[in-house]
């Protein structure tokens, strides 16, 4: 098997075709993955060596992702004002339970 990569040609080891037949074909998959990665890697390392990130192809530049310094503040104590958890509140409460099954799994109930 031979594949063009600028500047030369690899000629790659592949097995014949009666080895091939007999190797599972999970690993055949792998192995031909492996090739072609090898070679794209290859191509890939002597087209853009060394070349500046501002000429690199508009797919390959680094984006510029938000920063999470600049993101909203969290309120972290927004449940403080919620008027089902004030002191005096007569409504219906909710309870949590976590109980613990015999098979030694959990669960969550919650019971009004």
């Amino acid at each position: 098997l031979k594949l063009s990569v600028p500047g030369g040609t690899h000629a790659l080891d592949v097995p014949n075709r009666g080895e091939r037949l007999l190797q599972e074909p999970r690993t055949m998959a792998t192995d031909d993955f492996a090739v072609v990665r090898s070679i794209i890697e290859d191509k890939l390392h002597q087209e853009f060596y060394n070349v500046p990130t501002k000429d690199l192809p508009p797919r390959m530049q680094p984006r510029q992702l938000p920063n999470l310094q600049d993101a909203m503040k969290i309120d972290w104590d927004d449940w403080k004002s919620w008027e089902w958890m004030q002191p005096g509140w007569k409504g219906v409460k909710m309870h949590s339970q976590c109980v613990i099954n015999a098979d030694g799994s959990a669960e969550i109930r919650s019971v009004w």
